[in-house]
């Protein structure tokens, strides 16, 4: 392979090691059961040069898309597209920060549904723009029905509202019983029936899709001078009203659409948890970055089809990205 001592086949082993393991135990496992012998560092620098090059190729059809001023070119159509996004901590560069991940839907219909994801650790800008140009190559343009899912997170919805317009805006049903449950918890006690008889009131009246209702039972609230109590009913009302149009649930249930983002947060456990986060793991950005790109495509199957497309001038980019270094 250009510019490292291994084969194709085996830089493509190695790889797909180091996405499922921790650089060591990956290179124990290609020793003990491929009879591969390599370095922590050439692993490390080979996941890399891999991750970097597909991240550049992705930046590369979105920029192609932009400089046309035309939406990203579709591989695939679908009848609808659903897009979810979550957010999740991760030890970066001496401090925590969030990796961003985006999941796709894709109905082709005959029963045929895609999923695939992106995994991020980059600003919301380059996220958003990312995760717009996965949408597209997944059908989002020519789609029938559309949304996105996400919880009450601002920077999700100011993403939403830039990203995909036309898409219906669903605010995920659990996370909003989290904040009625924490508001019960202050007026009523933690675990008490009182509490949960009127977390089942507030949660009835958002099924219902009664937001309205559900405002009026929480102004009713008297919090007693409770500093607590009033942060909590301040909190819940001001979710309430900011989230309001996208909590038409029976209309997102009568559209076949889910109301909770949990496809998004499986795969935050899946591609940044289980491989990011484990005890005294500390990461580089530019290390995690180059990581998840690879371990997105290894775990939707899509791994050894991308790796056998490397084009002729793998060597020529590499040199580029080292020149693009030293002068930076």
């Amino acid at each position: 392979m250009a510019g490292y001592p291994v084969t194709p086949r085996t830089a493509q082993v190695a790889v797909e090691e180091a996405c499922e393991r921790t650089y060591g135990q990956a290179i124990a496992h290609l020793a003990r059961s491929h009879d591969i012998r390599m370095g922590k560092e050439l692993l490390e620098n080979l996941t890399q040069t891999v991750g970097d090059y597909w991240l550049a190729q992705d930046r590369q059809r979105l920029e192609s898309a932009q400089r046309a001023h035309s939406a990203p070119e579709a591989s695939l159509e679908a009848e609808s597209c659903l897009i979810f996004a979550d957010g999740v901590m991760v030890h970066t560069d001496g401090d925590w920060h969030e990796a961003r991940v985006g999941t796709v839907r894709s109905d082709l219909g005959n029963q045929t549904v895609l999923k695939s994801s992106i995994a991020r650790l980059c600003s919301v800008q380059d996220f958003g723009e990312d995760l717009w140009r996965h949408a597209c190559e997944s059908g989002y343009r020519s789609a029938s029905l559309t949304a996105f899912i996400a919880d009450g997170s601002h920077w999700l919805w100011n993403l939403g509202d830039r990203h995909f317009q036309r898409a219906i805006k669903i605010v995920d049903f659990w996370h909003v019983c989290e904040h009625v449950s924490a508001c019960a918890q202050a007026f009523f006690g933690e675990g008490t029936e009182a509490a949960r008889q009127w977390s089942l009131k507030i949660r009835g009246h958002l099924r219902a899709g009664d937001v309205g209702g559900a405002l009026q039972a929480v102004e009713s609230l008297n919090p007693r001078a409770s500093k607590k109590r009033c942060e909590q009913k301040h909190s819940l009302v001001t979710y309430l009203t900011n989230n309001q149009h996208r909590m038409d649930y029976p209309r997102y249930e009568a559209l076949g659409l889910p109301i909770g983002s949990g496809e998004v947060e499986a795969q935050c456990k899946t591609l940044v948890q289980a491989r990011c986060k484990q005890a005294g793991m500390r990461w580089h950005s530019d290390g995690i970055e180059p990581l998840l790109r690879v371990r997105c495509s290894l775990k939707e199957g899509r791994y050894w089809r991308q790796f056998g497309q490397w084009p002729d001038d793998l060597a020529a980019w590499q040199a580029r990205r080292k020149r693009n270094r030293r002068a930076a």
